[in-house]
């Protein structure tokens, strides 16, 4: 990682500290009773300053938009929220790269779509490198690119565009195709002739407009 020989142990700890990783369970990466206390703990523990703290914990809250929660407790917030306070703080301690272990899988489809959105906008606006682990394939269909394992090895690799067009290869990894890929293939196997690899909601609506248009007298 970033040059790191991981089998060095001294690059071990360089490594764990610009790679930050959020859990499935966020119950068990809590460890404080007020949510500003929770996202200070990594900081903290880094030796910084009180002021330097004090501004992370500020800057993480405002980022995964958790800021009105600073004074409440973990414990009584939803999955979703959890997982956005699991995610501030791993932000205050400045990561290069954020890893989400199943981070979504205990959530419900709002805690989802808010875990979703945040890492999204932490890609977009903080640079920041999003490895997401999933076996929920309308979340890998949002990656800009997937690497599908077995036994340890790479056995697909590319954009989701290039890797859903194999469904075969996925079934032999017991995986499926996510909705909307899988829809689109029936509706071009029933002769509607959709352009493009639409992967979302939104991008097989634009398709069915597309060609809405397109046949208009």
């Amino acid at each position: 990682m970033d040059g790191l020989d991981t089998r060095d142990q001294p690059a071990v700890w360089q490594v764990r500290q610009r790679v930050g990783m959020v859990f499935q369970n966020p119950d068990n990466q809590l460890v404080a009773t007020v949510v500003e206390e929770d996202v200070a703990f990594g900081p903290e523990n880094l030796g910084l300053p009180p002021a330097e703290i004090r501004r992370r914990v500020e800057e993480a809250l405002r980022v995964v938009e958790m800021g009105e929660y600073r004074h409440h407790a973990p414990h009584l917030l939803s999955g979703g929220q959890k997982q956005r306070v699991a995610i501030a703080g791993i932000l205050a301690m400045r990561p290069m790269c954020l890893i989400l272990d199943e981070a979504t899988a205990m959530l419900d489809p709002q805690g989802r779509a808010e875990v979703l959105q945040t890492v999204a906008r932490l890609n977009r606006e903080e640079d920041i490198t999003i490895v997401h682990i999933t076996h929920a394939m309308e979340e890998a269909a949002l990656a800009r690119r997937i690497i599908a394992l077995a036994a340890g090895r790479i056995v697909l690799e590319g954009p989701p565009a290039e890797v859903f067009e194999q469904p075969e290869a996925l079934r032999r990894l017991r995986l499926a195709l996510p909705p909307v890929a899988a829809l689109v293939r029936g509706l071009r196997a029933a002769g509607l002739p959709l352009r493009g690899h639409p992967l979302t909601v939104d991008q097989l609506v634009d398709a069915l407009t597309g060609l809405a248009a397109a046949r208009r007298p």
